[in-house]
């Protein structure tokens, strides 16, 4: 009897225990959710008072049948765009163990000191554009200590040959270190990553400005929490999506990340590390598609992601946010759209959004 009875109480207490945890869950879940998604989001930012950047890869010019010297161009001088975000490859850098090729290079930081414009300038492994991580091939069979080896010998070429230009904005070290898997990569190693930024730190202090450049770093706008990121920067920079296009569950339209969620995520990143930047370096103004080059997919599949209307939607959406600096994502592709198709309307809606700066 004594048994059943002990026996009753545990249950009893068990139960209750498990009931209590499940309600402290449930309110916790319910605080997270109101944080993120109810209520407005801070003031929206005035589209004049915006600062308007591109991304730009000589590289995705190239795949989509554009001569990248004359994109540069167009983009620097018919859309005068002052602020931008360039990869430099590690693969293409340096094709052959210990001979570096900065010439495409050169060429565009020179192009940007004519007019005074500025650059974060990425720099890593793992960098914008699939596969993602763009490593050289004669490194596929090294051992983790040569391959460490080597990505520091690339990253003490890059700094020291362009730390003194008036055209560096800011270092970003690697791309989305903490999204994964994602792209063609390993599992993030944030040792190594520390690593990289101390570096890029101690070779750039040797620069003739006598002030160091900045070190951002990126994460994932809708599918990172920020915060592993946030400790490393000076300046964060976010990802914002509004469409994709996945070959397993077709196109999704991110309707539940509103202008709150992201803002209050940025809110979240302050409560950490109140005094950090945190600015949009890729804000969607290019199609998702699932099959590379873009060019070899139909106009049609295209606009399904990123249309000239959908490009407005876009940026009024970044606006809302509250967020000040912006980089938008496609500039490559707009090009080859007025070019190559005579199709010039997003072009013309980007030349507006710098003027505006």
């Amino acid at each position: 009897m004594f048994q059943v009875l002990g026996f009753k109480k545990f249950k009893y207490g068990f139960f209750k225990i498990f009931f209590g945890l499940l309600l402290i869950v449930y309110f916790l879940f319910v605080a997270i959710y109101a944080f993120l998604f109810v209520g407005p989001a801070p003031k929206p930012t005035n589209i004049e008072e915006a600062t308007w950047g591109i991304n730009f890869s000589h590289r995705q010019a190239e795949t989509l049948g554009l001569d990248w010297q004359e994109t540069f161009l167009a983009l620097a001088d018919d859309l005068s765009v002052e602020y931008w975000r360039i990869p430099i490859y590690w693969d293409e850098l340096e094709q052959v163990k210990d001979e570096y090729d900065f010439t495409k290079w050169d060429w565009q930081i020179q192009e940007l000191e004519k007019r005074n414009a500025k650059a974060i300038l990425a720099i890593g492994a793992k960098l914008p554009r699939w596969p993602e991580c763009h490593v050289p091939n004669w490194l596929d069979e090294a051992s983790q200590a040569t391959y460490e080896q080597q990505l520091f010998q690339y990253i003490r070429e890059v700094v020291a040959r362009y730390r003194d230009s008036k055209a560096v904005l800011m270092w970003q070290v690697e791309n989305e270190p903490f999204l994964w898997p994602f792209g063609e990569c390993p599992k993030p190693d944030s040792k190594l990553l520390d690593k990289e930024i101390q570096l890029v730190k101690v070779l750039d202090k040797k620069n003739t400005f006598g002030v160091q450049h900045p070190i951002m770093i990126t994460d994932s706008g809708e599918l990172s929490v920020w915060l592993p990121a946030g400790k490393r920067a000076d300046v964060f920079g976010s990802t914002l999506y509004r469409i994709i296009h996945n070959p397993k569950i077709g196109f999704l339209e991110y309707t539940f990340f509103t202008p709150t969620f992201h803002a209050r995520k940025e809110v979240f990143l302050h409560w950490f590390y109140p005094d950090l930047e945190v600015q949009i370096v890729e804000l969607q103004a290019e199609p998702w598609v699932t099959e590379l080059p873009i060019s070899d997919v139909s106009i049609e599949d295209q606009y399904k992601t990123l249309s000239p209307e959908q490009f407005d939607k876009n940026v009024q959406f970044a606006l809302a946010i509250g967020t000040k600096t912006f980089y938008l994502w496609g500039a490559e592709w707009w090009y080859w759209l007025k070019t190559e198709k005579d199709m010039p309307e997003i072009w013309n809606k980007a030349k507006n959004l710098f003027y505006k700066n």
